[in-house]
């Protein structure tokens, strides 16, 4: 088949995929544009990777016009952000550029979009900050009431709900873009595209001075929101830089688990993960703690080490 026709083709398949979605989400009043979000980058990425970003340009406006008949103004604004994620995406794997870029470029798309979303939610679609931010205070003071704890006199919960909410929408877009890596280098690989090879496990040995500094961004957050510091510019960059260290702590607990537990049964893994799943809702702190003493003793190394010897003497 001729380049071109076949180019056009897979330009006019890939907005059909996207009208079919949101005909979708149209039928179920924009459900499905909050739970699967990260689907629809998908389409582009497999153009892009095929033939580039430049040529990729048409098929993205295209799905654009296409929301602009389908959808709301709230829909045009995701499938074109969605869409240009995918665009760079893989426009990147068109040009063979590592998994490290490709991620990171991937997490920050979808920070900006996310961040955007949120102040086009509060001018045009009438969604007010301050009132969630006011329920959500009376509903930690509430709760507080109800367990008998009493809150610290020194924290000023508007401003840390505030804090709060804004590293919340940064770590949804993190994790978002790490699932639309996730899910296109799996789409990609099995539609025998060549991918960047892995960086051998450096997601599971991170170096050991990111466990200290996570360490000491989660003591600052204790200490801003304990003591309070009298500086409001400041104790709001310790309370977000602290939830950032915490999350990067719990998260390494969660692969302590998972290393741990690498070479096991099917059953056992699924077992522990769960376990971890739960530990990670109900005992955070515990959580962290592993976290540190994995990525600060270099456990890692030492649980590959013990298996290797392992196997050469089986």
């Amino acid at each position: 088949m001729n380049t071109n026709v076949r180019k056009i083709t897979d330009g006019a398949m890939m907005c059909a995929i996207v009208g079919v979605m949101l005909l979708i989400n149209r039928q179920f009043a924009g459900l499905l544009e909050e739970m699967l979000l990260f689907a629809f980058p998908l389409p582009m990425v497999f153009f892009a990777a095929k033939y580039g970003w430049k040529d990729a340009l048409l098929p993205f406006a295209a799905m654009v016009l296409l929301s602009v008949v389908l959808g709301t103004p709230q829909t045009i604004f995701y499938v074109a952000s969605e869409s240009l994620l995918g665009l760079v995406y893989g426009g990147g794997i068109y040009l063979k550029q590592g998994r490290k870029r490709l991620l990171v470029s991937a997490m920050i798309i979808a920070i900006l979009a996310n961040i955007i979303s949120t102040i086009i939610y509060a001018s045009f679609f009438g969604y007010d900050i301050p009132a969630e931010i006011a329920e959500l205070q009376n509903i930690m003071e509430n709760m507080f009431a109800q367990t008998g704890m009493g809150m610290p006199a020194t924290l000023d919960m508007p401003r840390f709900l505030l804090t709060i909410y804004i590293a919340s929408t940064i770590l949804i877009g993190i994790l978002q873009g790490f699932v639309t890596h996730v899910l296109s280098l799996t789409m990609l690989k099995r539609m025998r595209f060549e991918v960047p090879a892995a960086g051998g496990d450096n997601l599971r040995n991170p170096p050991k001075w990111s466990g200290y500094v996570a360490l000491a961004c989660m003591m600052g957050y204790f200490y801003a929101v304990s003591r309070g510091i009298g500086n409001p510019a400041l104790e709001s960059a310790l309370q977000g830089l602290g939830v950032f260290g915490i999350m990067y702590l719990v998260f390494y607990g969660y692969i302590c688990f998972l290393t741990i537990f690498r070479g096991r049964t099917k059953l056992s893994r699924l077992l522990f993960m769960l376990l971890a799943l739960f530990f990670m809702m109900t005992a955070t702190l515990a959580m962290a703690f592993v976290g540190f003493l994995y990525i600060t003793t270099g456990m890692y190394k030492r649980i590959m080490e013990g298996r290797e010897n392992a196997e050469k003497n089986q």
